[in-house]
């Protein structure tokens, strides 16, 4: 009996410079689960097209990239100290 991967697995793209992969694909490059994708998308917090309506889902490296690029952390301005100053204790003797 032949032996095929489980659905929810994700694998690697055939070619990585695709403009377009399916969920498996996209969570390998992602680094995440399938599971995990499917809930960032139903989410909205990326992207998809399908193939048809009611087809595959397939999301393109584009939309893949827009997603990182709006959870990329920014650094914070220094913060100035605003309260009172801070009491200098005397030196042991």
């Amino acid at each position: 009996m032949a032996t095929t991967r489980a659905p929810d697995l994700p694998i690697q793209p055939h070619d990585l410079n695709a403009p377009y992969f399916n969920v498996r694909e996209a969570a390998w490059l992602m680094r995440i689960s399938v599971k995990t994708l499917r809930r960032r998308i139903g989410a909205g917090q990326i992207a998809f097209s399908r193939e048809s309506d009611g087809g595959r889902i397939i999301v393109s490296r584009q939309d893949i990239d827009r997603y990182y690029e709006s959870i990329r952390v920014h650094a914070l301005p220094a913060r100035r100290h605003t309260g009172r100053p801070r009491k200098q204790h005397a030196a042991a003797a």
